[in-house]
């Protein structure tokens, strides 16, 4: 789910609990997956540092969770007869996507290509929590121009510096650069943390809506980015893995949620079928759904991988997750999009 896809709408009233609080789908809801969910993200942290495997951990994280999400975008896309139509030519793109990777490794690339392709997953990783915050400034009526900006360059800067941290410590050479750009970061964030919750603080003390769910999102997440990348670096850039089990699986869990709200919510009706095609018959029910995503994994990802093991091959199959940040790029676009801005409750 990308950021600016979740443009601020306002278009009818969104259910509030007693504190004036509204949230995604309900308070409870939220709670759990788009916040609470962060949990299992510090549990995998801490059973890798206890030593459980990393190769069963990994195992869970993508066939159980993070390759069915990214082949839960197909059910709203390529399965939509609507969106079909709507996206055109773009749902063509993943096939010259698919060679991106393999050029790079012949041209003799390659580690440069699966360094661009994990730096783009996880900053595509910030933009979904950055989209969720923008979500419950929607759905809070929150209109200020510079204080959705705050928040989003806070969330930002909060997924990209670590990274940025990981990137330097792990495949830059010692030079006078690599200890510009770390002593650079390692100074600025702090100052921009601390501005944040003063600026926070000024708002409470002006009596102004504070938003919880967007604020508890920070709470979890900040402290999550920075040890899962400090975490990762002290195993040089193979780490990275263990930065995506922690941070994948807070992120996956968060997006299979958000598109079950929407499916149910956009495929009902009695035209749902004729409309929207396989789209509506896979939103009955969360097991038609899970076991499709699931079964499409392991379709184009675990049995050619499995059948064909190499760079070429794992370069290539990039190309399916690189689709998938592009369409989330498109089909979370709120502006303009009524039927998305009802099935989300906005």
């Amino acid at each position: 789910m990308s950021a600016g896809a979740l443009t601020p709408s306002f278009a009818a009233e969104a259910p509030a609990n007693s504190s004036g609080t509204r949230w995604i789908i309900s308070r409870q809801d939220d709670l759990i997956w788009f916040v609470g969910s962060a949990l299992v993200g510090y549990l995998a942290l801490g059973l890798l540092s206890a030593g459980v495997s990393l190769t069963l951990l990994t195992a869970v994280w993508l066939l159980g969770v993070d390759g069915p999400h990214v082949c839960g975008t197909v059910t709203r896309t390529y399965f939509d007869k609507q969106e079909r139509r709507r996206l055109g030519w773009l749902l063509w793109a993943i096939l010259p996507m698919l060679f991106i990777g393999p050029l790079a490794v012949y041209a003799g690339q390659g580690a440069l290509f699966f360094l661009f392709a994990v730096c783009w997953q996880h900053y595509h990783i910030t933009k979904q929590h950055v989209g969720f915050v923008m979500l419950w400034k929607a759905k809070n009526r929150e209109r200020d121009a510079f204080d959705t900006k705050v928040d989003r360059w806070f969330v930002l800067a909060s997924g990209v510096c670590p990274l940025a941290l990981f990137v330097i410590k792990t495949r830059l050479a010692p030079s006078l650069l690599a200890s510009l750009l770390t002593a650079d970061i390692v100074a600025t964030y702090p100052i921009l943390l601390v501005i944040f919750i003063i600026y926070q603080f000024r708002k409470w003390r002006a009596g102004k809506p504070m938003n919880p769910p967007k604020l508890l999102l920070m709470v979890a997440l900040v402290p999550l980015q920075w040890l899962a990348f400090g975490y990762a670096a002290r195993f040089g850039p193979d780490g990275i893995v263990r930065a995506g089990i922690a941070l994948g699986l807070f992120h996956s869990l968060q997006y299979h949620r958000l598109i079950w709200f929407h499916n149910k919510n956009r495929y009902q009706g009695p035209e749902a079928r004729e409309k929207h095609g396989l789209a509506a018959v896979l939103a009955q029910k969360f097991g038609y759904y899970f076991a499709v995503a699931a079964g499409l994994y392991f379709i184009a990802e675990i049995i050619p991988q499995t059948l064909f093991p190499g760079d070429i091959l794992a370069a290539a199959l990039w190309g399916i997750a690189f689709m998938h940040y592009v369409l989330d790029s498109k089909i979370w676009r709120v502006r303009g999009d009524k039927e998305l801005a009802a099935a989300l409750h906005l």
